[in-house]
């Protein structure tokens, strides 16, 4: 009977395990992919205008290499029987498991949050496209509040002037009234000092209101309500509260951190089910300097290939390899300020403007996408866990 490797999660670090399983495995082993859809989202731009065509069909990919592709979403793990059920009932076996299952978006645990607008997905980014098109053929002069001035919440509020001139609304664009919240005194406090003051000063630039050290209470579709009384009207209200790991992650045994990831050891193996691999967002893994990886593009992609990579190389008997990615940049899009990038985890700033914004695009655009030709011996060569070290020279989110 073939052995078989089962990937659960179609995203950046579910689609590159696959690839480098089977590029590890050959013709060694049965490689399937689980996910709700054959279509990879492209979750970083979804702050940007036109959210519909931010994804790609990983079906022509998948078939190229021979992966298999199950539609379903993953609900329930026995690790002793090496079952994965979905949720209409089929169970799936596997001998090695790789979990890439992804994270959410933290909606704040207040009155209405659950009927806010967000980004977190290509779904719910196309909800909130076609409110502001509704907005944008409107009379008025709106006002959009967004919740969480993290690096989503700076660049979704950063870019929305222009998402109303891509829905034809170039005038009403500048009249819009954009308010950004969050409970912090400031913005992109994860981000630390080092960018705060060119964030800033786009911030200033594009007569962006901010509302610090804010504590909000309520919500509803228009109003947001905060704990001294006080309150907002708004026509529309967009979350980025930032992430926490996928549910299903619950159902892996082992330690878990304050994001509800998966503590796994240097080879991204889950140590209280070795048949268990974790990947992308759903593994808290060390990057090899002692800094935990963030739920990132940047880190998805090397931690899915390596996950991929041992999961093959533990099925065939072969030594696995560690996890590392020691080289951190950040790059973040300022609008029509730039963009901004940094180096290192003390974020030492190193391009701005337009220099910064060009190599924002080329990420957006080229570095964080699947190559668009070639055949499967491109394709697999792509799933080298070396490939990234181009990538993170470039720099990314």
């Amino acid at each position: 009977m073939s052995k078989n490797i089962l990937v659960i999660g179609g995203g950046f670090a579910g689609f590159w395990a696959a690839m480098a399983a089977r590029r590890v495995a050959k013709s060694a082993a049965d490689i399937t992919v689980v996910s709700r859809e054959p279509r990879l989202e492209i979750r970083p731009r979804l702050y940007e205008a036109r959210p519909d065509t931010l994804a790609v069909d990983v079906l022509p990919y998948l078939n190229k290499v021979d992966v298999n592709f199950v539609r379903g979403e993953a609900v329930g793990l026995d690790t002793t029987a090496k079952i994965v059920s979905l949720d209409d009932a089929t169970c799936l076996t596997y001998d090695r498991l790789i979990v890439a299952t992804g994270s959410r978006m933290c909606r704040p645990p207040v009155p209405g949050a659950a009927e806010a607008y967000s980004v977190d997905t290509q779904a719910e980014a196309m909800a909130f496209d076609r409110r502001l098109n509704e907005l944008a053929r409107d009379k008025k002069d709106p006002t959009l509040v967004v919740v969480g001035a993290g690096f989503t919440g700076i660049e979704l509020s950063l870019e929305l002037r222009d998402r109303f001139v891509a829905h034809g609304a170039a005038e009403a664009a500048e009249r819009i009234h954009i308010v950004l919240i969050d409970r912090s005194d400031v913005v992109g406090p994860e981000l630390g000092p080092g960018p705060r003051s060119e964030i800033e000063r786009a911030l200033q630039s594009a007569r962006i209101e901010l509302r610090l050290g804010a504590t909000i209470t309520a919500l509803a579709s228009n109003r947001v309500s905060f704990v001294d009384g006080s309150a907002l009207s708004a026509d529309a209200i967009v979350l980025a509260t930032g992430m926490r790991a996928s549910p299903f992650t619950d159902n892996v045994p082992g330690e878990r951190d304050e994001l509800g990831r998966i503590v796994v050891d240097a080879e991204l193996r889950a140590p209280g089910a070795p048949d268990v691999f974790v990947a992308g967002d759903a593994a808290a893994a060390d990057t090899g300097d002692g800094h935990r990886a963030l739920q990132s593009c940047q880190h998805a992609l090397q931690i899915g290939r390596v996950a991929g990579e041992n999961a093959a190389r533990d099925l065939l008997g072969m030594p696995a390899v560690p996890y590392s990615q020691l080289n951190y940049v950040t790059c973040l899009d300022l609008g029509r300020w730039g963009a901004i990038r940094t180096q290192g985890w003390d974020r030492r700033v190193e391009l701005t403007g337009a220099e910064g914004k060009a190599l924002k695009r080329k990420i957006n655009t080229k570095l964080i996408y699947p190559p668009a030709d070639g055949g499967a011996e491109a394709l697999l060569a792509s799933s080298t866990i070396d490939i990234v070290k181009r990538y993170a020279i470039d720099g990314s989110r």
